[in-house]
């Protein structure tokens, strides 16, 4: 089985590409592939500015305890810190083959 979250969001205004960019990729580098059930993230973005992560894990109980360790992550509270929380849409799936 598979669980995966799709979160939609913007930037804040005066938050780079690449100032983002590089917090993904300290997110990457941090707890987070350390965590049970961990099978990756990825990073969109489209033409209006809007990104998109797709994130991984085996199952939903393992994203769910991702979602409290992601507290005690500092790379987190700085790349939460660049997000326009009103823009964000989350969906979250089951894969089914």
């Amino acid at each position: 089985m598979e669980y995966t979250e799709i979160a939609k969001f913007k930037l804040k205004q005066g938050i780079s590409d690449e100032q983002f960019i590089e917090a993904e990729k300290n997110v990457r580098n941090g707890i987070a592939p350390t965590t049970k059930g961990y099978k990756g993230r990825e990073l969109y973005k489209d033409n209006n500015n809007e990104w998109v992560i797709i994130l991984r894990y085996e199952t939903k109980e393992d994203m769910d305890a991702w979602f409290i360790a992601l507290k005690q992550d500092p790379s987190m509270k700085v790349y939460g810190s660049m997000i326009e929380f009103p823009s964000m849409r989350m969906e979250f799936f089951n894969k089914q083959l």
